[in-house]
């Protein structure tokens, strides 16, 4: 099967690995607290660690995860992570972050299948996993619209400011395309 020459955009949506100038945008995303509770995250990433992120080799198999930046026409609007990646059992954990300046705009839905075709297409991953809290309606629609199936909650799983929060779990079995 012959990959297509820009595997990583749909339409005005692109993915594309980090870059050092990537960094003031990392800052803001991952250093802003209403995201902490998502990301498990309890204090800000300093600019020298976000820095070696960016200036750093993003390598699936060597470090267990991978992040694109979404970009809409040229501009940085989010992040898409795989995590938890098993090379043993071709299996990845998927987020999606995306600037709320930019959100319910389509960019997420199609950010969120061009990462699932890759990890089919290129990386030939099984199946991708995700964990969603149950308080938030756009992320649970995003990936049950992307035919990730609900498979369980655990119960109070994430603390946050407002208190406890279920966790919702969705998994995706990544059939090899029929192209």
């Amino acid at each position: 099967m012959a990959l297509s020459h820009d595997l990583l955009r749909n339409g005005p949506t692109r993915l594309r690995t980090l870059e050092p100038h990537d960094v003031d945008w990392l800052m803001r995303w991952e250093n802003a607290p209403e995201h902490w509770a998502v990301s498990g995250t309890v204090m800000p990433y300093s600019k020298a660690a976000l820095v070696a992120l960016c200036a750093g080799h993003q390598d699936l198999y060597t470090a267990g995860q991978l992040r694109w930046i979404i970009e809409e026409m040229g501009k940085p609007v989010g992040a898409v992570d795989l995590y938890e990646f098993s090379a043993l059992h071709q299996r990845a954990g998927i987020g999606i972050l995306v600037d709320p300046a930019y959100r319910g705009k389509g960019t997420a839905g199609r950010a969120l299948q061009t990462a699932v075709d890759h990890a089919r297409e290129v990386l030939l991953l099984r199946g991708l996993h995700a964990q969603v809290h149950a308080d938030n309606p756009a992320s649970l629609q995003l990936f049950a619209s992307a035919d990730f199936t609900e498979v369980g909650r655990l119960k109070d799983w994430t603390r946050t400011q407002a208190g406890w929060c279920d966790a919702v779990l969705f998994q995706k079995p990544l059939a090899p395309s029929e192209k």
